[in-house]
């Protein structure tokens, strides 16, 4: 079990500088949503804060964790702490805080495992649900989520009055100068010619992403379609059961690039970004790819429809390969409406997902609920 203590940047402000806030977070740097927006959250602060990071997951509740935990709480203090995720990390952060004392305990959900379509362990699941899940918001005594669905799910009608709102991930944005020069080449399109369309997906190589169905939708259109290259960016547990389900296509390209640490290159390299996923709360590699103009093919589920509602790409049914591979058809053949949508996209994520204003925001609920 991994685990640590550090000390964020430098306070700013002196109305703040009786009001302690404790940030959490679980998970190595660049593994998942919630930790990429924590660290785009600390870089940007002018304000201090202390941190406790769990950095890999627990088999069961570890108490060696919870009392590190404790006695760091204790150590500095906080009038506040932020703890993000719910399941047995969250809930690890959050009965520590209780314990240590801490009188505003703030959860934001990112996600929860009662929405996987193929979990390992029904029993452990059901434990997580419905047991550390349920104690996670039971202890919280506020609660928000990244995207207003999340705030309206049945399950949180019973924590309606913690409820504090939503704050969305916000993302970096090439430069205008940048934005302006079209597809980037890179090694991965070389061999390409200005007339072949490239989708670009990036995402954990899971089955919860949706890519089954992808590739299903990909065999639709297979005959049909000329001069298009799929780049797969991501890697995962489930990536030799995908690569297969990709395997007989004859005349569309997918290339497997694995994890990368910088995906701004190939979103650059890109005409369009495919996101299939089965569910999802609100993603920052979808938010990403509109930073970078890309129009986007998004399932309509959770986060998706209040992104893609605002502008920038077309919403299909979850799990309907046959509405996938039309949308797909469209954006490859039709570079007159990849270009329109790709303004959108562009102007969507500038007015809606930055990194200023998701500082701003869970800075200012900070001071509201302090000041309460």
């Amino acid at each position: 079990m991994s685990y640590k203590m550090c000390t964020g940047q430098e306070l700013s402000g002196r109305d703040f500088a009786e009001r302690k806030v404790m940030q959490h977070c679980f998970g190595r740097k660049g593994t998942g949503g919630p930790v990429v927006a924590f660290e785009r959250f600390l870089a940007h602060s002018k304000r201090e804060y202390s941190q406790i990071r769990q950095l890999n997951p627990n088999g069961g509740i570890n108490f060696e964790l919870l009392k590190s935990f404790v006695r760091d709480i204790k150590s500095s203090r906080p009038d506040l702490i932020h703890v993000r995720g719910l399941g047995n990390e969250g809930f690890h952060a959050v009965l520590a805080a209780k314990l240590a004392g801490v009188p505003n305990i703030l959860v934001s959900i990112h996600g929860s495992q009662r929405d996987l379509k193929r979990a390992r362990s029904s029993f452990r699941r059901f434990v997580v649900v419905h047991v550390l899940e349920r104690l996670t918001l039971l202890l919280a005594t506020h609660v928000a989520t990244v995207c207003d669905f999340a705030g309206e799910r049945e399950y949180l009608a019973p924590y309606k009055k913690k409820y504090v709102g939503a704050v969305a991930n916000g993302v970096t944005f090439p430069s205008e100068e940048l934005f302006g020069k079209g597809r980037v080449r890179i090694s991965a399109t070389a061999d390409l010619g200005e007339e072949w369309a490239i989708g670009v997906c990036v995402s954990r190589l899971t089955i919860e992403k949706g890519y089954l169905v992808l590739a299903e939708a990909l065999h639709l259109i297979d005959d049909s379609t000329k001069n298009f290259c799929l780049l797969v960016v991501g890697g995962g547990d489930e990536d030799e059961e995908i690569r297969a389900a990709f395997g007989s296509l004859k005349n569309v390209l997918v290339r497997f690039l694995g994890h990368q640490e910088d995906v701004k290159t190939f979103l650059q390299a890109g005409d369009f970004f495919v996101f299939p996923s089965l569910h999802e709360n609100l993603s920052n590699a979808l938010i990403e790819a509109l930073a970078h103009g890309l129009p986007a093919i998004a399932t309509s589920v959770g986060g998706n429809t209040e992104v893609l509602k605002k502008g920038g790409g077309v919403l299909v049914p979850v799990s309907d390969p046959k509405a996938l591979s039309i949308a797909l058809s469209s954006l490859i053949e039709k570079k007159e409406i990849r270009l329109k949508l790709a303004a959108e996209a562009r102007k969507n994520a500038v007015e809606n997902y930055s990194i200023e204003n998701m500082t701003a925001k869970w800075e200012s609920l900070y001071d509201e609920i302090l000041g309460a």
